[in-house]
């Protein structure tokens, strides 16, 4: 069985009281304006992780395909055409996973939507977007399936984004596209919904050093957590899907990966 690397070269209103939404956002064929490799089984690793959610009793939320525009993810500010606050975009949700093709050679990660954005760009980026409670947004957790999406070297973009979000999850070099792939995503929701950390669920549901179903390719997840000291952004990666703990000030940041992890596309993690 073939992995497929995912990766390009190159007015708001409050959701239903006491209810958790989770939210995916995935394409596997690109035929708008912007342009990316077809990959079959990302909607099904994307929905299998949605899904779980909602057996969970969180509310889904979803935009695939051509209804991955730019301005469901990105703020206002810094975007003036950005949504992402209202019902119609991603910082709506308490949890939210997004599975587009990822570059980082802007010094940023880059993610490929189907049209243009009204500035003309073809990516959704940390520079646009808002997450959490303090920019009038509900984003705890963001999980994102794509390249290169919090690159060791670049992991502080994060900090322009993260205004109340909790966690956010990515991967340091290439990341993979398969149907074996799929069950991992679904036992992320399972496992991290009351007992284990979100953090910690990703990085070792992720992880894969010489599996034979993805070419014996290593893939090597990373994830941030946020709080107003080192050791309140260290102890976040503790916290459930169900958690709720407070909404963190950003001050610090703490990362969380795989000793020497060392993919393609990236060189090895620290030890």
């Amino acid at each position: 069985m073939t992995a497929w690397a995912a990766c390009l070269l190159a007015a708001s209103l409050a959701p239903d009281a006491g209810a958790q939404y989770a939210g995916s956002s995935a394409i596997t064929t690109w035929g708008g304006q912007c342009g990316g490799s077809q990959r079959n089984w990302w909607d099904d690793m994307c929905m299998a992780w949605r899904h779980k959610m909602g057996d969970k009793g969180w509310v889904q939320w979803w935009r695939n395909f051509h209804l991955v525009q730019g301005n469901r993810y990105a703020d206002n500010p810094p975007k003036s055409w950005g949504i992402d606050d209202t019902g119609s975009g991603i910082d709506w949700n308490d949890a939210g996973l997004m599975c587009l093709h990822g570059g980082w050679g802007s010094g940023r990660w880059t993610g490929t939507i189907y049209d243009k954005d009204p500035d003309g760009s073809c990516s959704a980026s940390s520079s646009k977007m808002r997450l959490g409670w303090n920019s009038g947004g509900w984003m705890r957790f963001m999980h994102l399936s794509s390249c290169n999406s919090i690159r060791y070297s670049q992991r502080t973009q994060w900090f322009d984004a993260a205004q109340g979000v909790h966690v956010i999850t990515g991967f340091h070099g290439l990341m993979y596209i398969g149907s074996s792939y799929v069950d991992e995503y679904r036992d992320l929701a399972s496992e991290a919904m009351n007992s284990r950390g979100v953090a910690r669920a990703w990085i070792d549901n992720m992880h894969h050093v010489d599996h034979w179903y993805n070419s014996y390719k290593t893939i090597c997840p990373v994830a941030v957590g946020f709080g107003a000291t080192a050791a309140a952004a260290q102890a976040i990666h503790d916290e459930t899907y169900n958690g709720h703990w407070a909404h963190p000030t950003p001050n610090w940041m703490h990362t969380r990966w795989n000793s020497g992890c060392n993919p393609d596309d990236g060189p090895a993690l620290p030890n």
